[in-house]
């Protein structure tokens, strides 16, 4: 056999999890770290905890998309222009923006920052106080 750059090996299986196969594709599915699987269905939002032997955690949430923080239990939302922040620990909603147009991609930045690219801008948004987003 010839030397293989890269070898794939199935780590776990999202429908074996519970998650449908048609919620297991780009836009719907997202993996910000190594920590955690988040899977967007019609009326919930499924979270795969990684560090905890893959637990699996559904919350009844209608949104577009979801991320999970890098490191914490923290939660962005998107719904239309609307997007939110849930602290999952605390349980309890952090902030929440309406956006002037629609957000195209999405990532933290950093620990205490949510970047967002719409059509036309960029925006920074801290997790901390009670400022919208920046537009960069």
């Amino acid at each position: 056999m010839a030397n293989v750059p890269i070898v794939f090996n199935e780590a776990l299986n999202l429908q074996q999890l519970g998650v449908p196969e048609a919620s297991i594709k780009h836009g719907l599915t997202t993996m910000e770290s190594e920590n955690w699987i988040v899977c967007v269905e019609p009326s919930q939002v499924v979270m795969v905890d990684l560090r905890n032997g893959a637990q699996v955690t559904k919350r009844s949430i209608t949104a577009e998309a979801a991320i999970m923080h890098p490191s914490q239990s923290v939660i962005a939302l998107r719904s239309g222009p609307t997007v939110q922040i849930f602290n999952l620990d605390a349980k309890k909603k952090m902030k929440s923006h309406t956006m002037p147009e629609s957000v195209l991609f999405w990532k933290w930045a950093d620990e205490k920052t949510l970047a967002m690219v719409t059509g036309t801008s960029v925006f920074h948004w801290a997790m901390a106080g009670e400022a919208g987003p920046e537009r960069m």
